[in-house]
């Protein structure tokens, strides 16, 4: 029988819980959480109880873990990983009033989307760029990245840029 995870600060875990459902999308390093619990929040977190607290927040299927993957060196990286709502409404209903950050929401809902149609999904790095989603399923690949709009030249620019350093011919 397996082990039964308990939450003995549940303040503690709270506080994690609403900063991880409030900057979804974002990259997201433990240590950056650590330094804003105990400066932001005014709370001390050991990195191995906020681990298992986003374990506990993914098992409980409330977020998404989003690897990164460097398009270079083709390899998984540590740290920076992405999260994202299962359910964008339990970010709402935490924080009545709050407007919508399109940008955030966008990828929210793409990335449910892909993974509801057996995508593996990971968050592509080249050098200091970022392509927001690599798609894998089988041996296909492919890059996206998402916008509201790309009418203004600089978002055009900046959101195309991560693909001309892409040479391998899969779809973008």
């Amino acid at each position: 029988m397996a082990a039964r995870k308990v939450v003995r600060h549940r303040d503690t875990f709270q506080r994690v819980q609403d900063y991880l459902i409030n900057n979804y999308a974002a990259p997201t390093n433990l240590s950056g959480v650590v330094d804003y619990m105990k400066h932001g929040e005014g709370v001390t977190v050991k990195r191995e109880t906020l681990a298992n607290y986003v374990r506990l927040l993914e098992s409980a299927k409330v977020l998404y873990k989003y690897p990164r993957f460097d398009l270079r060196s083709r390899r998984s990286l540590r740290g920076g990983e992405k999260y994202y709502l299962a359910d964008p409404g339990i970010r709402f209903a935490r924080n009545a009033g709050t407007r919508m950050s399109y940008g955030p929401a966008l990828e929210n809902a793409l990335y449910v989307h892909l993974r509801s149609k057996g995508y593996e999904v990971s968050v592509g790095i080249i050098g200091k760029l970022e392509c927001d989603f690599i798609v894998r399923k089988r041996e296909r690949y492919a890059y996206v990245q998402v916008s509201m709009s790309v009418q203004d030249p600089n978002v055009e620019e900046r959101e195309f840029r991560p693909f001309t350093k892409l040479a391998d011919g899969y779809p973008k």
